[in-house]
């Protein structure tokens, strides 16, 4: 009994150790070729992502911005998520924007998930500079539901946390993908119709702006009263 586990134990090192290995070519490669592409990240607005992308043209350039928006980990390549989702809408449209951005952070939330189950407890406590206790207590114990609540408010905890966090503490893989694919959708949609209304100026970014104040208020809500009234039930 003890050499079986003794060799079950190496198998699970050995296979821990592969999978940090092929994270590390990832991230290595990544980083290489976002050198060799001249972006510089200080001086990245929409406009140039936008101009960068549409050099390739529309289909290429859309598979590059995906491409960049699932493989930006961070904290590896410190880029805001919401600059990516503001350039796709301006680049794609608001329709487009949305699907591309909606594929691009769940993969690369999935990617974070990853990670952390791979690296464990102690990358994520040091990435997350204190907050992770915190955002232990809200998902030890969810489901569906509450990542989807969690990923549906643009003012909750930062994106990218919960995708680690998630991985640590055991959350079914798929019930993390799904939760966020559905749950950023509607603030994704309003950034990218955000993005899109840079071109055309006053009344589209007012009306914009509103919506990203109606959604990330009323959709949370929404969704907390339908669970606490099926929990009364």
């Amino acid at each position: 009994m003890y050499v079986i586990s003794s060799l079950i134990s190496v198998s699970k090192n050995k296979k821990k150790m592969i999978q940090i290995l092929g994270l590390v070519v990832i991230l290595v490669a990544v980083f290489f070729l976002v050198r060799a592409s001249g972006i510089e990240f200080k001086n990245l607005t929409p406009s140039k992502i936008r101009e960068y992308l549409l050099s390739f043209g529309m289909i290429k350039g859309a598979l590059i911005y995906l491409a960049i928006y699932t493989f930006s980990i961070r904290p590896f390549i410190p880029i805001p998520p919401t600059l990516y989702t503001f350039a796709g809408g301006f680049t794609f449209g608001p329709i487009w924007g949305t699907v591309l951005t909606v594929i691009g952070a769940t993969l690369n939330a999935s990617i974070c998930f990853l990670i952390a189950r791979a690296l464990g407890k102690d990358f994520v406590e040091k990435i997350s500079k204190g907050k992770f206790d915190k955002l232990n207590e809200k998902l030890r114990n969810s489901g569906f539901k509450t990542l989807l609540i969690i990923r549906t408010s643009p003012v909750g905890p930062p994106f990218d946390l919960v995708s680690y966090a998630s991985g640590v503490l055991r959350i079914p893989f798929w019930s993390h993908f799904l939760a966020t694919m559905t749950g950023i959708i509607p603030a994704v949609a309003v950034y990218s119709y955000f993005g899109g209304s840079i071109t055309k100026g006053g009344l589209a970014i007012l009306i914009a702006f509103f919506l990203v104040v109606v959604i990330s208020i009323l959709v949370p809500w929404y969704i907390k009263k339908r669970k606490s009234q099926e929990q009364v039930q």
